[in-house]
Formats: structure tokens, sequence, C-alpha cells
């Protein structure tokens, strides 16, 4: 206890000692690489996945809120072809429409200027599904039970890899709200940050349609879909999920059982309800080693997530446990609640340990309180550097 108390203590002088330095938030000052005139406050974006050409073709539409006229505008686009740009339902020429892969922007230049207000831009676009884990990926696997081959796609975007998904403000302080909508084979399951708002038979598959988020960084989407498996149960007013391939939800039933209780005690512990009508825990074969806190849908490497009564250590139970409780503190440190920028991310990891801490030392395994906690992370791109905010 003495060595936690310690710990806590240091913890909260490192980050008193920050936040006596740090200024109260400006949106416009916030440091970034995109002008801050032109705020998107809704997207709402359709996929549809080729997977025999690993490539898909989107559209979106954004709902602007234009704070200063402007005669061009920027958001980040990478391995994205544009192909048709329209505001306010009238189209652009492509000659107006830039795209600059080194820096990873679309510009959109108009002539006769874009005044102050709401306006909508609509795109379309076609990218690539990635083997690594970055935008949009899949990933190979072999059946559990029946040993067949089989493909699945995942999503991995923090820190900067929306962008390779849908053109966005793809940097933390553009928060929005997201309406993803995706079609898939009939017999697959389609997940993101939301429940499911509609499905329905279409050509070649069934269109999904999923609620839209809460305000939130583009960095939080998530997007899996393939021939999954899911138990579930209630924590509450939240839905609870363990998403894996056929043959391995069963195996998920351990950390179920986790999140119910690690969500019951951090709803307490934080002071604020979870807020999303649902959680899932989703187990992935591949593309990524670690695990990623997309809000309402955190994604694991199976290892993480999945316990094997009959094969598995008590280390491995330990290690689940502790990674649960780290993601889902993510979900109020860095989900609800976001840094403005990178630069700020140490308020992450300090806080969580604090709460993963406390949550370790309630449960079973009362030596696990003094551990050194390790952030199981799946990024492993370097983080943006700070800039001032350009001008264009």
């Amino acid at each position: 206890m003495r060595t936690l108390l310690l710990f806590l203590v240091a913890e909260f002088s490192i980050m008193s000692s920050a936040l006596a330095s740090e200024k109260p938030f400006s949106f416009k000052d916030t440091p970034g690489k995109l002008p801050k005139d032109v705020v998107p406050t809704d997207y709402s974006v359709r996929i549809v996945p080729d997977i025999d050409k690993l490539t898909f073709a989107g559209t979106e539409a954004v709902k602007l809120n234009v704070r200063r006229r402007v005669r061009q505008f920027a958001l980040n686009a990478l391995e994205l072809k544009i192909e048709a740009a329209s505001i306010d339902g009238k189209e652009l020429p492509g000659s107006v429409i830039k795209t600059d892969t080194k820096n990873e922007l679309l510009t959109l230049a108009l002539p006769s200027g874009l005044a102050t207000g709401e306006h909508t831009l609509t795109l379309r676009f076609t990218g690539k599904i990635n083997e690594q884990g970055q935008g949009l990926f899949y990933m190979r696997y072999q059946e559990q039970g029946t040993g067949a081959r089989k493909i699945m796609l995942g999503s991995q975007f923090e820190a900067t890899d929306a962008r390779r998904f849908f053109p966005c403000w793809d940097e933390p302080v553009f928060r929005a709200r997201f309406q993803l909508t995706a079609v898939v084979p009939e017999n697959w399951l389609a997940v993101s940050n939301m429940p499911v708002e509609s499905e329905k038979k279409i050509a070649g598959g069934k269109e999904v349609r999923f609620a839209a988020t809460p305000p939130m960084s583009s960095y939080l989407n998530v997007f899996v879909a393939g021939e999954l498996d899911f138990i579930e149960s209630r924590s509450g007013p939240t839905q609870l999920r363990v998403i894996a391939t056929k043959g391995k939800a069963e195996m998920g039933r351990y950390a179920l059982e986790a999140t119910a209780q690690i969500l019951q005690y951090y709803n307490d512990y934080f002071g604020v309800a979870y807020p999303l009508p649902k959680l899932d825990q989703i187990a992935l074969p591949g593309g990524f080693g670690g695990a990623m806190e997309n809000w309402g849908g955190i994604t694991y490497y199976e290892s993480k997530l999945l316990f094997d009564p009959k094969s598995s250590s008590a280390e491995t139970k330990q290690d689940i446990y502790e990674v649960l409780a780290h993601e889902m503190a993510h979900q109020w440190f860095g989900d609800l609640v976001t840094m403005a920028w990178w630069d700020n991310l140490w308020l992450n990891p300090r806080g969580i340990r604090a709460a993963v801490s406390e949550s370790l030392r309630k449960q079973r395994w009362k030596a696990m309180r003094d551990r050194p906690l390790i952030r199981s992370s799946s990024r492993s791109r370097p983080r943006p550097k700070p800039t001032a905010p350009s001008t264009i």
C-alpha cells in the first residue's frame, strides 16, 4: 500500500506541475497543421470494401462551420484517390481539387469563396485495404475448429491514419460526430463505435448503418468486419460484448466478466458514468500486436483478450485483466476527454496508471498493485510534432 501511495503522490506532483504551466484551452491557439477557419461538426461516411481487390470505395458528407470567409481550405487525406467533390450540392471542377502526398493534405480551392456559416462538403473517393495495421487493413487467419482459411477487416487510426480511411480533419482538437455506413457480405458481422441503427440486404451483401457517435477525435473511430461470433452481457444500461472469430468467442468469457467488474468500478471511480450504450471488446487475429482504445469498440490482439481455462496460465489471466483495465480507463482518459494536441499525450498514461493501479488493488491479485504498468500499444509510429497553425 505504501508503494502505491508514493506512486500516486509522485504522479500527482508531476501532473500538478505540468498543469500549473498549462494555459487555458483555446481552440484557435492549439498547435496543429490545419487551419481552423473551417471546422467539421458531423461526418456521414459510407464505405464499400472490395475484398477480392483489397480496395474500397467511399462517399462522405461533412457538415462544416465556416468561421471566416475563405477562398480555399484543407483537410487530411492519404493514399486516397479523390474522384469528386462538391460544396452545398455544387460540384467542383477537378482543377481545384489538389492532393499533397508529402503533407497528407487535400486542398479545395473555391474561386468564389466560401462565406461564414454552415455548409456541406461531399466527397467521393477510393482507397486501399492495407496488409499492415494502418488505416483499414485485412487479416488472414485459420478458423478455429474447421481449419478453413478466412479473411476479415480491422482498423487502426491512432495517431494519424484515419485519413487513410476517409478524408477528414485528422487532428485531435477537431472533435466531431461520426456516422458510419458499411457494405459487407451477408454472413459477416460489422462492428463500429456505436450500435447498429439499421441493416438491409442489398445486391452482393448487406448495408449496415451505425448510430452517430458523440463528438470525438477522428483517431478514435473503429471498423471491424468478418465472420465473427460474440458473447454478451449487460452492466446497468451498457451492453457488453466480447467479439472474436468463429470458434473463439467463448474464450472471451473471462474478459466479459472482468469488463463488467471494471466498468462498474470506473463509473464510481471517475464519478462520470460510461456514456455510450455499448462497449465491445474485439479480438483480432493479426494486424497489430497490442490494443487500441477506440471509443465503444476496443481492439486487441487475440492473446491480450482471450483466455482458455484448459491451457492458459494464471499469469495470462492477470495480464488480460491489466490490459482490460488500462484500455477501459482510456474510455474516460483519452476518449471522453482528449488532449488537444499530441504534446499533451502524457495526460493519458499518467492518469490511467493511477486509475488502473487502484482498480488492480481492488481485485484479487493484490500483489499486482506494485507491478510497473507498461502500455500494451499497437502504435509504433512517432507522434506528429507540434507546429504552429499553418495558413493556407
